[in-house]
């Protein structure tokens, strides 16, 4: 049985991507430390974005929170636009994800699916 419930499920919907491929190796060569760090990190990360939700999703704070919540993914893949669009929807989408981001605030799990589809739009006319 795996430690972590959703990791059958995780590889049975993403095990032939790349991403998947990436994680599994990344957090592979992880010590107990460097996951408790990153945890922590993203533990803070949500605080603060928490802070801010109400404020514009497309306004120069959220976004470098969201800037900093898109790069944090490279502990466990090389995150994309697409991928990243497809982590915000998931995160409406799937009442496991909202219940973890309401526990922060409520009305979370929109504000980030909101702010992650603005700085996708965001990225996406820079190019």
């Amino acid at each position: 049985m795996a430690l972590n419930p959703y990791a059958n499920e995780a590889k049975k919907r993403w095990g032939n991507t790349e991403a998947y491929k990436q994680s599994q190796e990344r957090v592979g060569k992880m010590s107990k430390a460097d996951l408790a760090r990153i945890q922590k990190e993203g533990d803070l990360l949500m605080k603060e974005i928490a802070k801010h939700k109400g404020e514009d999703v497309d306004g120069k704070p959220i976004q470098e929170l969201i800037d900093k919540h898109f790069n944090n993914l490279r502990h466990f893949y090389e995150p994309n636009l697409e991928l990243y669009r497809g982590l915000a929807a998931m995160y409406v989408e799937d009442k496991r994800f909202t219940a973890y981001f309401e526990k922060y605030a409520k009305g979370l799990a929109q504000f980030m699916h909101d702010a992650m589809i603005a700085y996708c739009d965001r990225q996406k006319a820079k190019k």
